[in-house]
């Protein structure tokens, strides 16, 4: 939420189509901002790119040669300009990060051996170091805005994964000034999720909080801890058992070692932390249920809920594992619609087709509830909505047609099912007595509208617990505190 929030008021490539396009939305932010602001953006991806390469440093220099630009492309990549580099004092003599590193990172170089400014995985610490940190006040206002937005769709509960303690306060400060308009699950920032200093720290903030996962208060609490142990798909990093299109050497990576993978989750299970796992191959998703289904067997415990977030590529055996000890795949749907071609480029059509398979979780009789990993992709739940009953890509290409879901089955997969997740199907989910009055009327029958017109859905009223946030109806939309 709070990347999301922060995201918005980042230059926007989503719908970026060519590397002209790039440059031309950066320009746009350069004409409005002072020589040496810092420029973010995010959302560019290369496969859908129609000039069929990366873009690289001086693409962007032509159009900020004095402003530092940072554009993400999503968690594992980014591109920065000259001056982004200068800033962050890395060129042609800055090595990659150690090679020994189950998770290093590279520097793209081009043939004189000078960065072209993509950097993936550890390198990107290379220049986020360089860029300046927002301040608490930036921090809520982040969340105020991701509020409105996530309002504005219909949203009235969201789980934010990766927090630090500074977010941790920046939430409780909003809450307290009354101006929280969506329920949060906070999941602490855990192994694979920030530097090495603060990796370091991971069991000290998390014994610090002096809770475990549940505890807080409808609105605000604590949920889980992240781990993310792999990479993506369309950067060819999610770890696989049989190697990416055309790189035979190219099986993916861990993040951190299989052996580790083990002792934090049993490290989390043992102090009552139930567990948000990234993991995006079949080798990772595997692990992970392994992983889980160990640390159930040696000590069985019914407050704890651990689950499986994007969960592309489930095995067989993960999937029984995910069956029998009801393990939760949070599928990230959007990606199948806007990540889907890069998926195509890395995997080929055969393999991508089998990425989020609903269909198949649900007749396997695993516990499955839809996401949207925002900022990586849009957050609106109706572009989810859309990817769940048609798994078209941008381009209109079909991504296993089998694995498509009915639309009763997705409604109840963002909401009741999603409820279940986290342990609060008890008090919301549905629209049923007894239950917390949180209520979106949609501005258009998603049960029947046109498929070309699901993503566009926006909420005509939103309420939580009873508390009308939106307003169309009456022609007005409530502001934050009121």
């Amino acid at each position: 939420m709070i990347s999301m929030g922060t995201g918005l008021n980042e230059v926007q490539l989503y719908a970026a189509r060519s590397i002209d396009e790039i440059k031309e939305l950066v320009a746009d932010r350069v004409r409005t901002s002072p020589p040496g602001a810092w420029i973010l953006g995010r959302g560019w991806d290369e496969s859908l790119l129609a000039d069929k390469r990366f873009p690289n440093r001086h693409d962007l220099d032509e159009v900020a040669p004095n402003n530092p630009v940072v554009l993400d492309r999503v968690w594992n990549m980014l591109l920065a300009n000259s001056a982004a580099l200068q800033a962050a004092d890395v060129g042609r003599h800055t090595p990659d990060p150690p090679a020994d590193a189950l998770y290093a990172g590279r520097i793209e170089r081009d043939e004189r051996g000078d960065p072209t400014g993509i950097f993936r995985d550890r390198a990107k610490e290379l220049i986020k170091r360089a860029v300046p940190v927002p301040t608490a006040s930036d921090v809520e206002h982040a969340i105020r805005t991701a509020c409105r937005e996530f309002n504005a769709h219909g949203m009235t509960s969201i789980c934010d994964p990766g927090l630090f303690s500074d977010e941790i306060h920046a939430y409780y400060n909003v809450l307290s000034a009354g101006d929280l308009t969506v329920r949060v699950g906070m999941c602490i920032a855990g192994w694979g999720f920030g530097t090495a200093d603060q990796e370091a720290t991971i069991e000290t903030r998390v014994d610090s909080t002096g809770v475990a996962s549940g505890y807080g208060d409808p609105l605000l609490k604590f949920d889980v801890v992240k781990f993310m142990p792999d990479g993506g798909v369309g950067d060819r990093t999610a770890l696989m058992f049989q190697p990416y299109l055309n790189e035979p050497n190219n099986c993916g990576q861990f993040v951190f070692s299989e052996r580790d993978l083990f002792n934090h989750v049993d490290w989390c299970h043992d102090r009552g932390w139930s567990i948000d796992c990234h993991a995006c191959g079949d080798r990772m998703i595997e692990l992970v249920a392994k992983a889980y289904a160990a640390a159930y067997e040696r000590r069985p415990d019914a407050r704890i809920r651990h689950r499986l977030h994007h969960a592309y590529l489930p095995t067989p055996t993960a999937l029984e594992l995910m069956r029998e000890y009801r393990i939760p795949a949070l599928a990230t749907i959007p990606f199948l619609t806007n990540l889907g071609e890069s998926f195509v480029t890395s995997l080929g059509e055969d393999r991508a087709s089998g990425i989020m398979p609903l269909r198949s979780y649900l007749d396997a009789g695993v516990p499955l509830a839809l996401s949207s990993d925002a900022p990586v992709t849009t957050f609106n739940p109706f572009v989810g909505f859309y990817s769940a009953v048609t798994r078209k890509t941008v381009y209109g290409r079909t991504l296993g047609a089998d694995e498509r879901i009915s639309r009763e089955e997705a409604l109840r997969l963002y909401t009741l099912d999603a409820a279940r997740v986290t342990f609060e199907d008890d008090i919301k989910g549905s629209l049923t007595p007894g239950k917390l009055a949180d209520i979106a009327v949609l501005d258009r029958d998603i049960l029947t509208a046109p498929e070309d017109d699901l993503a566009g859905t926006r909420a005509a009223l939103t309420m939580i617990g009873g508390r009308v946030v939106v307003d169309k109806l009456s022609g007005t939309i409530a502001g934050q505190g009121q």
